[in-house]
């Protein structure tokens, strides 16, 4: 098996060997692979038994958490974390408060219960699990972008 990483790497530089693709082109493309990504992390982001509709108070800032992390999974395509356009797609979370959680459940914390050393690593594991279906989704738009 490939690693999700490499074969990414591998494809896109197989790609732009083949041709140049425009930034919509690109966005297209690596917008149809943070879609399946988005789908299986959202499915292996735990989720707690809180209810959130009122907005607990929660955060160094008393800011009101209002949604479950996975929930404040979001992808924009086309963009990078950086809000750049450069036809790269980044996945990750709304906010930075929801990112801190996140690497928080995934790479662990000191105490931690059963349920919690259960849920960690979900991030791996959805990468693990969607790396197939990502550079199908990738190379489908490719072929459909570039008619071939």
């Amino acid at each position: 098996m490939v690693d999700l990483a490499e074969g990414l790497d591998k494809w896109m530089k197989d790609v732009a060997e083949t041709i140049s693709l425009t930034t919509s082109q690109k966005s297209a493309i690596t917008g149809a692979g943070a879609a399946v990504y988005a789908k299986v992390l959202k499915e292996n982001t735990p989720r707690s038994t809180e209810s959130y509709k009122s907005g607990r108070k929660v955060g160094r800032a008393n800011g009101r958490k209002t949604k479950h992390l996975n929930e404040s999974i979001t992808f924009r395509p086309g963009y990078t974390s950086d809000k750049l356009h450069t036809g790269d797609t980044a996945v990750g979370f709304d906010s930075p408060y929801q990112d801190l959680v996140a690497s928080f459940v995934n790479n662990g914390t000191r105490e931690m219960s059963a349920k919690e050393v259960k849920n960690m690593h979900f991030k791996d594991r959805a990468e693990i699990e969607a790396k197939d279906a990502v550079l199908k989704a990738n190379a489908a738009m490719y072929k459909k972008v570039t008619g071939l």
